[in-house]
């Protein structure tokens, strides 16, 4: 993505929504220490149930917490990695600025 085409204003318009956004998703609140915590009990989860079907067999509920495990740890990946994505392109969005000359 070349930001070197992109005018002043649309630069300056989505520096400030991701700068909201990324104030939003650091605030010390409830839903972003959960999301921290779903990759863990996703991991959890996961381990669970692969060491109750190791030791007694495979059930659904095993099965379930495999399944759960799995998908709540690929969710917080997920999340994750857009997170780092966003950062990244915050910060090339205010090199752009700066070589522009704005001031923020």
């Amino acid at each position: 993505m070349d930001l070197t085409d992109w005018t002043d204003e649309e630069v300056i318009s989505v520096r400030e929504k991701l700068q909201a956004w990324r104030v939003q998703r650091e605030a010390p609140t409830w839903g972003n220490k959960f999301l921290n915590w779903t990759g863990f009990l996703g991991a959890f989860a996961f381990l669970t149930g692969l060491t109750d079907v190791f030791f007694g067999g495979p059930t659904v509920v095993n099965i379930l917490l495999i399944v759960l495990g799995i998908l709540a740890s690929f969710s917080w990946y997920k999340g994750d990695k857009q997170h780092k994505k966003n950062i990244g392109f915050l910060d090339k969005l205010e090199q752009e600025l700066v070589r522009r000359g704005h001031k923020f």
